[in-house]
């Protein structure tokens, strides 16, 4: 028993340890607000390149620091390996103005102007690094994961493409239109508690907080604007782990004359309000199942990578 004790106890140590020397606060102002976002910059940056951007976006009531450990450092490992720059951004008082769902969310009820906070974030990021500004994606969950759909609409030409962790796509995005495609990958579960896959209110402590479309309804959306019209790829994923209790399906649709364009459905059957790959955050109860059959962060990275 002593020797289990001792190994979680070296195991959170060594977590804490990567979280500390991994990423550091970085302060912006954004229209007089004082606000922050994490930045981890890998061990063989160099200033002679041009290095990719990855923004991953907390959810509701999450916050910036907690997002490596949330995946499991595992953005931060692939940084490492491929030479991109991961960035976590926060929200305001723990919330993303993703539009006009509700009010609940304090960002949205007083309209704080997150697009333009991811303005002056890059800004900065030009400032004191080499980056590549022609591949600068955004991956977020929930809150965060409407985000992103909000920063593709009104920021395409920044953003080069986008994943949406458990998030549809609310209504009042559905009457934007976009000015130049971005490709689009969806990782929502079909028992999602949270926010439905079917459509309908998000609900969160038994408080509704707006409307959304189907999954269907959002990947048809950002189909036909990117016109990505021809299925390309059906695959099932290994049932890798089957106490789980949900599979992988994954669909692929593509632009006929621009291949690189895609949108993605990464379909998680009875998966919940979770990101595939790490913990079981809160009881199942509450957020339903966490697939294990693959890694949501390395599918991510893999889509943001193929995109020259």
């Amino acid at each position: 028993m002593n020797k289990l004790l001792l190994s979680i106890t070296l195991v959170f140590l060594a977590e804490l340890a990567l979280a500390q020397r991994w990423t550091e606060t970085m302060p912006v102002v954004v229209e007089g607000l004082k606000r922050n976002y994490e930045l981890f910059v890998p061990k063989n940056y160099s200033e002679g390149k041009a290095h990719p951007v990855v923004f991953i976006l907390h959810g509701g009531g999450g916050r910036a620091s907690r997002m490596p450990r949330f995946t499991k450092y595992r953005f931060n490992q692939l940084a490492e390996r491929d030479g991109f720059i991961a960035v976590y951004p926060n929200g305001y008082k723990k919330g993303w103005n993703d539009g006009e769902r509700d009010t609940l969310t304090e960002a949205r009820r007083l309209k704080i102007n997150d697009v333009r906070y991811f303005d002056v974030v890059i800004n900065d990021l030009k400032k004191q690094l080499s980056i590549d500004e022609e591949r600068i994606f955004a991956c977020g969950i929930s809150n965060g994961g409407f985000m992103v759909q909000r920063l593709a609409l009104e920021r395409p030409r920044i953003f080069k493409a986008i994943d949406v962790v458990a998030a549809n796509m609310s209504k009042d995005q559905q009457a934007m239109s976009l000015e130049q495609p971005v490709p689009v990958i969806f990782i929502c579960g079909t028992a999602d508690p949270l926010v439905p896959y079917n459509g309908g209110p998000v609900t969160v402590f038994n408080q509704q907080r707006g409307e959304v479309l189907s999954v269907h309804e959002s990947i048809q959306f950002w189909k036909e604007e990117n016109s990505c019209l021809v299925l390309a790829e059906e695959t099932d994923y290994p049932d890798l782990n089957t106490s789980d209790d949900c599979t992988v399906h994954k669909t692929v649709w593509k632009n006929p004359d621009n291949s690189a364009i895609q949108v993605v459905n990464i379909r998680i059957e009875n998966g919940g309000h979770t990101w595939p790959g790490t913990r079981q955050y809160l009881p199942k109860r509450f957020i339903g199942n966490v697939n294990q059959d693959m890694n949501g962060c390395d599918e991510i990275w893999s889509f943001f990578k193929a995109i020259k």
